[in-house]
């Protein structure tokens, strides 16, 4: 799979956050919208709504997460989102750590533990999904 270039799609970011991305993700070909509590973010594809909301907050300081509460493997369950999956309008519950990114997905209400603080002037809320 080829990668976009992390360095053009954010701008600014330095080399060892794009290097722990590379780390924690699994490969990946572009970048998908999603959106997160109203606000359209880019997560990666081939990846899970937790790693990529990790990836988010790497690149954009917008997402912190208390690791000291989630297991990332399914067992706690204590990742467990209100999602809106595409094509269908009813709200579900889902753990992030088992839901597959895709584009149109939209989380709805984030797990405790999960804090997302949007940046003003963010240009990927402009960018077409």
């Amino acid at each position: 799979m080829n990668e976009p270039d992390l360095k053009s799609v954010f701008p600014g970011v330095d080399d060892s956050r794009i290097a722990q991305a590379r780390e924690i993700l699994r490969p990946f070909s572009q970048l998908v919208p999603v959106t997160i509590e109203g606000s359209r973010v880019l997560l990666p594809d081939n990846n899970s709504l937790w790693r990529g909301m990790q990836f988010w907050g790497l690149m954009t300081s917008e997402i912190s997460i208390d690791f000291s509460l989630f297991c990332i493997a399914g067992t706690c369950k204590n990742c467990k989102s209100r999602l809106r999956l595409p094509g269908n309008p009813e709200r579900v519950s889902a753990l992030a750590c088992q839901t597959q990114v895709q584009p149109g997905l939209e989380v709805v209400r984030l797990p405790m533990g999960f804090l997302f603080r949007k940046r003003p002037g963010r240009p990927w809320d402009a960018a077409p999904g």
